[in-house]
This record gives structure tokens, sequence and C-alpha cells, in this order.
């Protein structure tokens, strides 16, 4: 009970903090990416992109979809709304993703975030949607920032999500997730340190999990197109969801992120 006090007041701080940065977050920024594939992978991807509102969500992805195109649902920080992350899920829809960002605010049982998977796959059966057909879901991942970090977690308990990035997560059954977790921490973040997230989620975790913990990144940081952090975000779902085995070297074999001089990396069961 004590800790749900200190993370309810830990998340009136944070909303606070996330709505008045909403106005304020760079969209251009390449993060300072200096590994090759995190460079690669930070860059706008092949596709040009588009969104829509529907109720509950909004869209973002391919204007040209070719058809199997996995799907990433989102999760917003406390109070933030989804124009805080706009860069971001823009930038994941043009590397061929379509992406479900729930509108609330509040997002830490993943249950919007699952609701957002079950209306694109309903989409992709329906004759006469935009996404009849064009959507793989074989390949769902999960993401959130912050709260939705934690929604993220809980999100990648149901067994249709393959993978997630939980971002400065506040915590969530991490114990009850299957699928490979790439757990981002920010080496400045006074908000959501590195320290409780590797407490309250690394240490939790029974799936094969990478923690990276990105140098300079403060909680904020993570909005807009999230900074350092938007490089190895995308390619880790261009690995997970996409079979992309370029993207996955920055993860895997020579592992490009762990000697990353910019990244501090942790593995475990992977």
């Amino acid at each position: 009970m004590k800790k749900m006090r200190q993370w309810m007041a830990m998340y009136s701080v944070m909303a606070a903090l996330l709505v008045m940065f909403a106005g304020c977050v760079p969209s251009g920024s390449g993060g300072g990416a200096t590994g090759k594939i995190e460079a690669e992978y930070a860059a706008t991807g092949p596709y040009a992109t588009t969104s829509t509102s529907v109720t509950g969500y909004r869209i973002f992805y391919p204007r040209q979809m070719d058809g199997d195109h996995p799907i990433i649902t989102w999760g917003n920080g406390t109070g933030a709304p989804t124009m805080t992350y706009t860069a971001l899920l823009n930038h994941l829809a043009s590397w061929g993703f379509v992406v479900v960002a729930s509108n609330s605010t509040m997002t830490q049982t993943g249950e919007a975030m699952i609701g957002g998977i079950d209306y694109l796959i309903e989409q992709n059966a329906t004759p006469g949607s935009p996404f009849y057909g064009k959507l793989d879901t074989q390949s769902i991942g999960s993401t959130g920032h912050s709260q939705g970090g934690g929604g993220s977690i809980n999100a990648a308990t149901d067994p249709r999500v393959k993978c997630s990035v939980p971002i400065a997560p506040s915590p969530g059954q991490i114990r009850q997730v299957k699928g490979p977790i790439f757990l981002v921490a920010g080496a400045s973040d006074t908000i959501v340190s590195a320290s409780l997230v590797r407490s309250t989620s690394y240490a939790l975790a029974q799936a094969p999990t990478l923690f990276g913990i990105a140098s300079g990144m403060g909680h904020m940081n993570f909005a807009g197109n999230a900074g350092m952090a938007r490089g190895y975000i995308t390619a880790w779902f261009m690995y997970q969801l996409q079979g992309d085995t370029h993207a996955g070297q920055a993860f895997t074999g020579s592992c490009e992120i762990c000697s990353n001089p910019n990244w501090k990396v942790e593995k475990k069961n992977y």
C-alpha cells in the first residue's frame, strides 16, 4: 500500500511535467546516434505516413500499405496526450508498422492498449476498412513511456504480443511476460530512475531481457521522437516483428548497443 501511494504521488508529478513539456518537444533531433545500425534506424524509414482517429485511439500507419504490416500498441505517460509522442509514432509508421495509440492518459493496466490490438485485428478482417488484409496479426509489439511503459509490460502478458519495449516504465506484471523485452531507462532520469527500473522491472523479468540505460537521457527526453533511444527502439521492433537480421545485429552477435559508449547494457535469459 505504501509503495502504491509513492507511485501515485510520482504519477502526479509526471503528469504535470509531461503536460507542460508537450508543447515544447523537439521533433527533428537525431538523438546523437553513434552506432551505425542505431543511426540507420533513427533515420526516417521508407514509407510516407498518415494517421487517423477512431473512438479512443489515434492510428499511425504507412500511407501506402502493401500488406503484412506488424502492429505496435502504444501507451501514453501519465496525463500526457498522444500528441506528446507523435514524432516517435510517425517514425515507427515510416518503418512499416501500424501503431495504435490509446488516447488515454492513464494506461497502467494495459487494458486500453490491448483494446487497440483488438480493434486492429477486427479491422484487418473487415471489408472496406483501410486495414483490411493489410496487417500481420501474428506480429504484434507493445511499447509506451512512463505509466504507459508499465502498461506496455501489462499488455505484453497477452500471448498475442510477441515483444515489448517499456520506456522508463512504472512497474507491471513483468514476471508474466513471455516474449523478449527491451527495457529502456535514462541515466539522467530523476523521476523513474534507472536503478528503480532495475529493481522493479529488470530484476523480476523472466523472459529474455535486454536492459539499456541511455546516457544523458532524462525522463522527458523520451517524449517527442524519443531522442537517443529512437534508433534502437526501431531496430528492436524491426528485428523482432519484421525478421530484419541486420537490425538484430544491434542486439545479438557482436551486439552494437553493448559496445556503444552512450549505452550501458545488461542482459538476462537472452
